[in-house]
């Protein structure tokens, strides 16, 4: 039986509270399913709900999200996984559904996925993407759920957007969040 530290879940990951991947995601299912991805050695950056679990304070997902930089890292079969459809794979163990998109398939320029990318970071063997690479992405949705997620990456205070070529309106939308997150009274 594998025991977690339940209570780091409670604040953000930083320095002081240092907490693996698999001590971010809430759903053990989620965990078998993301170690068997690596065992596979499927690829990708792991985005979505649970790299922002690892970066704040975790949140419940049921699936999981990777991105890969161009279709011929796609990977066509994973053990231990069935291929649903083009960008779908499903756990066999679990059931969790495991997502893989190109940056054309998510709406973000490639030089930004490249980005994101170069500045992921490894927990558990799996390639996160970091808060920046996070926030970088979110700022080509702007759903209202992705707007709250930016404020709450933004306040881990390790958002650096310096090395992503974003455009001016992605910037002053990104200031403009910064704004938000520096009046929100809510902690990270």
């Amino acid at each position: 039986m594998e025991f977690r530290n339940v209570g780091a879940m409670n604040r953000i990951n930083d320095a002081a509270h240092s907490r693996s991947l698999t001590d971010s995601i809430m759903m053990p299912q989620v965990i078998s399913a993301v170690r068997d991805w690596t065992k596979a050695d499927a690829g990708g950056v792991l985005i979505g709900g649970a790299a922002l679990s690892f970066h704040v304070r975790p949140r419940m997902t049921q699936d999981l999200n990777f991105l890969v930089i161009d279709e011929a890292e796609m990977p066509r079969q994973a053990p231990g996984f069935t291929h649903i459809g083009p960008i779908l794979f499903r756990h066999r163990e679990t059931g969790v559904e495991v997502h893989v998109a190109t940056s054309t398939a998510i709406g973000v320029p490639s030089q930004v996925a490249e980005e994101v990318a170069q500045t992921a970071m490894l927990s558990d063997g799996v390639r996160v993407a970091s808060e920046s690479g996070l926030v970088a992405m979110k700022l080509f949705r702007r759903s209202r759920q992705d707007e709250a997620d930016i404020v709450a990456l933004i306040k881990t205070g390790r958002v650096d957007l310096t090395r992503f070529p974003l455009t001016p309106d992605k910037m002053s939308a990104f200031r403009e969040l910064v704004e938000v997150a520096t009046t929100d009274p809510h902690p990270p």
